[in-house]
């Protein structure tokens, strides 16, 4: 497919017009003038706004949803039996045609990271799908980016109501340290039994796998800081909240954000979420990933409603773009892949109208994931 004469926004800074030519799924040349081959589609984009796939960097599109959704409130990603569980693996829980339903690339998005729930301490693997199929298998993009892991109040929520550990922020963050050091601590070797917790801590503690850390506060933040001091991890700080301009040990450590959104307003704790701060931050060299929260439906364009005020605060597309593209395909190890429109990776493409950053009146014309087709404006929007 070669689409022609398209103003191409490439997720990493940079806007022009050009061509774009897509061979098995993969961009295989960007230019400008190019010639349709034989028997090629040709689209031609004039007037259009050619954008990246958005990326929703932490979701549970997938296995949770709306009540219209193949398997409403599976809640397969929520192991609540116990709050340690490092060992267990995301994809595991993904169904497919449960993601498709949702009909995301209706919404600019055509990939996601899927994750535990934020329920236990260490929630196990996380994973990178497509949006759109049907084998779990096939749609995976990326099948371990990180080990997922919480000390937020959820852990309270969920485990207190039956009286049963952890009922207390000591329990979370002595836990927190006691399971890292015994993790650091685990020869296989040696003991007797294996044991499979500590074997999935130890991918984390030799930075075979990144650490992303929810939390609630910033306060939360600073205690586990405090207790990864002796290891040499890969952190990545989730959700953001209370953060502000003044949180300048962020950049100092060299530590990626990703913002979940604050759409769900009856979460106190979300309300504290201060974007003219993170915007600050993002100014002083922060790497930022904008997020929505959990995967229910009425959250689907959350990325983009987070990209637009990110944009009332930065004014910049070239700065706020690449926290919905680029940015959480690199956190999330899939930047060779995706997140960006250059030769060579997958053409995750949405044709837009017009800047849906800058415009409320902008509508996505076709959303592409690996170079098919996945919607089209007109197409009905059957999950509501």
């Amino acid at each position: 497919m070669l689409i022609k004469n398209g103003r191409i926004h490439d997720g990493r800074g940079k806007i022009y017009n050009s061509d774009i030519r897509i061979k098995d799924g993969k961009i295989e040349k960007i230019a400008t003038d190019l010639k349709p081959l034989k028997n090629e589609e040709t689209v031609d984009a004039k007037g259009l706004e050619v954008f990246p796939g958005f990326i929703q960097t932490l979701s549970h599109w997938g296995i949770n949803g709306s009540a219209t959704e193949i398997r409403p409130s599976s809640s397969d990603n929520d192991e609540l039996s116990d709050p340690i569980t490092p060992q267990l693996d995301v994809k595991y829980a993904f169904n497919g045609r449960a993601a498709s339903a949702q009909q995301l690339g209706a919404f600019g998005l055509t990939t996601i990271g899927v994750t535990p729930t934020d329920n236990n301490l260490f929630g196990g693997t996380m994973a990178v799908f497509e949006v759109d199929g049907l084998n779990p298998f096939e749609m995976c993009i990326n099948p371990q980016v990180g080990m997922m892991a919480s000390v937020r109040n959820n852990l309270k929520l969920a485990y207190g109501k039956r009286n049963v550990a952890p009922q207390t922020k000591m329990w979370i963050f002595e836990q927190f340290a006691t399971q890292l050091k015994k993790a650091a601590e685990y020869k296989p070797e040696k003991d007797k039994e294996r044991d499979v917790k500590m074997e999935a801590l130890q991918k984390v503690l030799k930075k075979k796998l990144p650490l992303f850390l929810s939390v609630d506060t910033k306060q939360d933040a600073l205690h586990a800081l405090e207790i990864l001091k002796p290891y040499k991890i890969k952190l990545v700080l989730c959700n953001g909240y209370e953060l502000d301009e003044k949180c300048d040990w962020i950049i100092d450590k060299k530590i990626p954000l990703v913002v979940r959104s604050n759409s769900m307003t009856m979460d106190d704790t979300s309300m504290r979420l201060d974007l003219k701060g993170i915007a600050a931050l993002s100014e002083k060299g922060l790497k930022v990933a904008l997020s929505g929260v959990d995967g229910s439906w009425q959250i689907r364009e959350d990325v983009l409603w987070l990209g637009i005020n990110m944009m009332r605060i930065l004014k910049d597309e070239k700065k706020v773009l690449p926290m919905m593209t680029y940015n959480p395909a690199e956190i999330l190890s899939v930047d060779k892949q995706t997140g960006s429109i250059e030769e060579g990776k997958r053409a995750d493409i949405v044709l837009w109208n017009n800047n849906p950053l800058e415009s409320y009146k902008a509508e996505i014309i076709t959303t592409y994931m690996g170079g098919k087709s996945i919607y089209r404006k007109g197409d009905e929007l059957k999950c509501m």
